[in-house]
């Protein structure tokens, strides 16, 4: 029972509450649109803009690029997947080589793998350990090796330093690479 005149409780609450709002409205609405206290406006004329010097026209032509012959070399010398045909390595990212006696660019290649996620993953692992470690992608025939490295270094004995911690650290056999720019 007490369920019940809670419920015509409510519904008389709403009731006279909608009629409320709706008293509100009936009073207030007109109000709106009745035009009353709009102050209408009148926009002044546009002055005559003043004399412009003439445009100028020069008889110059642009002069011709070779951009778009560049632009179609290079698309010769990538793969669909972005990596050159020549070398293999993908475009824009660093290019690993063996270290020669002319090395002045030293990077740490902590390890290679075939699958990219697994790459990431150490990527993630050294760049946590404070290593500014980055990936470079190679192809071998249809293969894919990402390659995680450590680097750019110009100091050879900073290079063996981080190899040896990343060798301690993280149980890997790093090697000194030279990073070419």
């Amino acid at each position: 029972m007490a369920a019940m005149s809670t419920m015509k409780e409510r519904t008389r609450y709403r009731i006279s509450g909608s009629l409320f709002l709706i008293a509100l409205a009936v009073i207030f609405v007109p109000f709106l649109f009745d035009g009353a206290g709009v102050k209408r406006s009148v926009v002044p004329p546009v002055p005559d803009a003043p004399d412009l010097p003439p445009v100028a026209v020069y008889d110059e032509v642009v002069p011709e690029t070779d951009v778009v012959e560049r632009v179609a070399d290079l698309a010769a010398e990538v793969d669909d997947e972005g990596f050159t045909t020549e070398s293999g390595e993908r475009f824009g990212e660093p290019v690993l080589r063996p270290v020669t006696e002319d090395t002045s660019i030293w990077a740490v290649q902590a390890a290679a793998f075939a699958r990219l996620e697994n790459a990431q993953e150490l990527r993630s692992r050294l760049r946590d350990a404070g290593l500014e470690a980055f990936l470079s992608s190679t192809k071998l025939g249809v293969d894919v090796m990402h390659r995680v490295a450590v680097g750019p270094l110009l100091d050879q004995e900073d290079a063996r330093s981080i190899a040896q911690r990343i060798q301690r650290e993280f149980n890997l056999e790093a090697q000194l690479v030279e990073m070419q720019p």
